[in-house]
């Protein structure tokens, strides 16, 4: 891939290509094949749950959810991720929610999530004190 500078190895090109073809086959047999809601409880899995401990997959997981400025979790991008992801697959985001927090990744993800709510409203309560005070 030039533009990014990357070489694929050899064999991705040749297992891209045997899953479009299966794909067009399933599609030509059933129009409403989803390949990735057949995929999906798999990915999510390797995703969440990281079973390997990759630092790759960790590293995957962590630029879909956090702020490119702050490297916080970012509420904006958590829900594209859970929307995006309801949209691919054709299960609603409940499920996928519900999906994601079954996993021990998701549930940290979760209490991540819910701690960095909790530090911006505490930050945004001590400014408004002290913009309080500065103004009386």
């Amino acid at each position: 891939v030039p533009l990014f500078n990357s070489h694929p190895p050899p064999y991705f090109i040749n297992n891209a290509r045997a899953l479009g073809t299966l794909e067009g086959i399933a599609r030509s047999l059933d129009p409403e094949f989803n390949c990735l809601q057949l995929m999906y409880p798999y990915a999510l899995y390797r995703l969440m749950k990281n079973p390997t401990g990759s630092p790759v997959v960790e590293s995957t997981l962590q630029s879909l959810i956090r702020s490119k400025d702050t490297g916080r979790i970012s509420r904006p991008r958590v829900l594209k991720l859970l929307k995006d992801t309801s949209r691919f697959t054709g299960f609603g985001r409940r499920k996928v929610l519900w999906d994601i927090l079954k996993t021990k990744g998701g549930k940290k993800l979760a209490l991540q999530s819910l701690l960095a709510e909790l530090r911006s409203i505490v930050l945004l309560r001590g400014l408004r004190r002290m913009i309080r005070r500065r103004v009386s």
